[in-house]
């Protein structure tokens, strides 16, 4: 058979048919792939292996397959967190178990893809497909079912499968923004202002249609107050950055395996600053801030505030506190339990 992904980035569409199948479940993927492929290779061992580019593969995918993620172009909940540890999306889809296989505890479903070879220092992993259509196959192999661009020319494109008939009429064509000969729908620029908004940090994963404005419920934590200054986290504090940063819910979880009583989060983009504080100083209160900085929304819980750092910060017009070499707004809260008002009065500004 030809190579399916030879380096050449012309055709959009085929490309993002790619990415499904990688950023897909095993079962999903191996169903589209038996009617293409007879292997996968995958680069691994770190560095710029394909697990690296990975983010892409989705967000590609998701341009011309809007279910990959629904109402987020960006795929935010298709990567990792700080220190490595996978989204659950991410933990899930054929090319994390194809590139970590055997290691960690992770393995392929080898019913569905087996692994035939990893070359001497991990870099290349090629993996069997197994039930392979075999009418699929002889399908695309048979010359008849290639599109020749004149009688006897060597340039004959082949055609998908008609098993695949149904999934590539679920294709969007994508109409890029250097296609200055393709007229661009409203859809078209809608999606892509709301992909560019996103990548800049001005808008959350759940902004937008359908979103619902970010996660329900309580975040399990309460909000204390703000800061501009670092030092008014204490000594002891523990950093962290990535989505505990960015995100109530990774902040809360990286505060408690810190076994730590506070966190403070300065949002970036999707990404952003936290960290983790067992207690804080007596006279923190002093350095008390309330401006637009501090209420930068959070990625998931957008009703609450992360604070800022650096372009988010410049964006809400707030500049660093006196003596502090960064920008920072330090939106700090106690971790408390999931769902629990904590028992005092207060304003609806403290019962985040």
């Amino acid at each position: 058979r030809t190579t399916i992904a030879d380096g050449n980035t012309w055709n959009h569409e085929h490309i993002a048919t790619l990415g499904l199948i990688l950023s897909g479940n095993e079962q999903k993927a191996h169903s589209i792939a038996r009617h293409l492929a007879d292997y996968v290779l995958v680069w691994a061992g770190g560095g710029g292996d394909d697990l690296a580019k990975s983010p892409h593969m989705a967000r590609i995918g998701n341009s011309v397959f809007r279910d990959i993620c629904p109402g987020d172009p960006t795929c935010s909940k298709f990567g990792f967190y700080q220190g490595g540890q996978p989204t659950p999306m991410m933990e899930e889809c054929l090319l994390y178990k194809l590139t970590m296989h055997g290691q960690r505890g992770i393995a392929a479903n080898e019913s569905l893809f087996q692994h035939v070879f990893t070359s001497r220092y991990g870099k290349v992993r090629i993996f069997k497909v197994r039930r392979v259509s075999l009418k699929s196959k002889k399908w695309v192999a048979d010359p008849a079912n290639r599109r020749c661009d004149a009688p006897g020319s060597w340039y004959c494109v082949g055609q998908y499968p008609p098993a695949l008939a149904p999934l590539i009429a679920r294709r969007k064509n994508f109409a890029q923004l250097e296609d200055f000969n393709t007229k661009r729908s409203s859809e078209d620029e809608a999606y892509d202002k709301e992909y560019h908004e996103r990548m800049s940090g001005r808008k959350g994963p759940s902004d937008g249609p359908g979103g619902g404005g970010g996660s329900k419920g309580r975040p399990g934590l309460w909000y204390l107050g703000c800061v501009g200054a670092e030092a008014l986290l204490g000594e002891e504090r523990t950093y962290s950055g990535g989505a505990d940063g960015s995100t109530l819910a990774e902040a809360r979880a990286f505060a408690k395996e810190a076994g730590s009583r506070y966190v403070a989060l300065a949002r970036s983009g999707m990404d952003g600053h936290a960290f983790a504080i067992p207690a804080l100083p007596p006279d923190w209160k002093a350095g008390s801030l309330d401006d637009a900085g501090c209420s930068t929304p959070c990625l998931d819980f957008q009703a609450y505030g992360c604070g800022c750092a650096d372009e988010l910060c410049a964006e809400a017009g707030v500049s660093a506190v006196r003596g502090e070499e960064h920008v920072r707004r330090w939106a700090i809260y106690e971790v408390v339990a999931k769902g629990k008002k904590k028992a005092k009065k207060g304003s609806p500004k403290d019962e985040m």
